[in-house]
């Protein structure tokens, strides 16, 4: 990916004669001195209201996620809300990208104080953006487990065994994943793409009464996985997110399931939990 995509609102709108430099961007976050401003994988972003842009940056953050992002924004216009890229650039071992800017709340922030129907209609909504995603095709026929242009899985779990990234090609794709991950499942299983960190951080709301969904931001272990992945991940994942017990256990036991379709315990969700452990998560 160039610097900059010229075609993008931002250069569309004339908000700018280019995007801030890298240095630029660093100079501002150690300024405002935040908790993670000086961060070398991953520091604060930095808002430039007046551009109407967000600068994610770090060691972290790579071309391709900031790649994956585009994608998705592209293909899915008008059904998932996705803060569109600017351009992207790395320099001095961390990666930038420039993106617009969306104001809201977390769902982190605002949900132990949501009423039930309002938490309803959130996954209502999040519900249909998952069915979106996950049915979006690889470019190459057959099965297919990797992130977007032939690139490795991004997946946290395996961040520290790149031989288990893949990508995998053909119609074993799904058996060589399972068995280098040493994951005990069997038998066919579908491939989707998958958000695959869609925690409630990650989840930006409108601000008052009756929230809606604003943006699913954080692509970055996005790709092609098997289909119960990201439910045995963000059922894994999202298990201290609430200081109150019993918000949280409502969470995991009636609101994951009417996001992304529960999957079979015995078959997916116990063997990923093994290892998940396994890699001493």
């Amino acid at each position: 990916m160039g610097k900059q995509i010229l075609d993008s609102r931002f250069f569309r709108e004339n908000r700018a004669p280019g995007l801030p430099s890298p240095a630029e961007v660093r100079d501002i976050n150690v300024k405002l001195g935040g908790l993670w401003s000086k961060n070398f994988h991953r520091p604060t972003p930095v808002k430039f209201p007046a551009l109407g842009m967000l600068v994610k940056y770090g060691a972290n953050t790579t071309i391709g996620e900031a790649e994956t992002q585009k994608m998705v924004y592209d293909r899915l216009q008008g059904k998932v809300p996705i803060p569109e890229v600017y351009g992207g650039t790395t320099d001095g071992g961390q990666g930038f990208i420039y993106m617009a800017l969306i104001e809201g709340d977390t769902l982190e922030e605002r949900w132990v104080t949501m009423s039930a129907n309002e938490r309803l209609a959130i996954c209502s909504q999040l519900h249909g953006m998952v069915k979106e995603w996950r049915a979006l095709q690889h470019t190459e026929n057959g099965l297919y487990i990797g992130s977007l242009n032939n690139q490795p899985l991004r997946e946290f779990f395996l961040r520290q065994e790149p031989a288990l990234q893949g990508p995998y090609h053909g119609t074993d794709a799904v058996h060589r994943f399972h068995q280098g991950c040493d994951l005990d499942i069997t038998g066919e299983v579908p491939v989707v793409f998958a958000h695959n960190d869609l925690l409630p951080p990650n989840i930006l709301l409108t601000r008052g009464s009756n929230p809606s969904v604003v943006a699913v931001i954080d692509w970055a272990q996005s790709g092609w996985y098997p289909a119960y992945w990201e439910y045995c991940k963000l059922r894994r994942c999202t298990t201290n997110y609430f200081d109150d017990d019993d918000v949280q256990e409502e969470w995991e036991s009636k609101h994951l399931p009417l996001i992304v379709d529960p999957v079979d315990e015995e078959t997916f969700y116990h063997p990923f939990v093994w290892f998940y452990l396994s890699k001493g998560i």
